[in-house]
């Protein structure tokens, strides 16, 4: 039996929800980081990841056991979550806690201010001279 694919809205993603997954990510080893980073750009937020863990570690050049390693802390802190799986392979995607960060990241008046603009009063008079 098949299901319809019910279309998600996309939740972009944004450099507050990158500094949000930097800074919740701080206290764990760098490789966890690396390794949501690439679950959190590989396909738009939401959706399965349909790589091995195998083929995450050659993408982000780490040893394929630390990649498992930090894959099971990712999971149980709620950065992923298992999406299903296929014999012995196990398919992630971002968990609960990425999907919230991204949608308080789209809220209105969630961005901060990059840069302002400012007019410097004018060296020249009214005529341009």
């Amino acid at each position: 039996m098949t299901f319809p694919a019910t279309p998600q809205s996309e939740l972009p993603f944004t450099p507050e929800l990158m500094h949000t997954l930097l800074l919740g990510t701080a206290e764990a080893p760098g490789a966890d980081f690396r390794v949501l980073s690439y679950y959190a750009t590989a396909v738009p937020l939401g959706e399965t990841v349909r790589k091995t863990a195998k083929e995450i570690s050659g993408a982000v050049q780490l040893s394929p056991p630390n990649t498992g390693k930090s894959i099971r802390r990712l999971v149980e802190d709620g950065w992923l979550e298992v999406s299903y799986r296929m014999g012995r392979v196990t398919f992630y995607r971002v968990g609960p806690r990425v999907i919230a960060s991204a949608v308080r990241s789209t809220e209105p008046g969630s961005y901060s201010a990059v840069a302002s603009v400012s007019y410097l009063p004018s060296a020249y008079d009214a005529e341009g001279r």
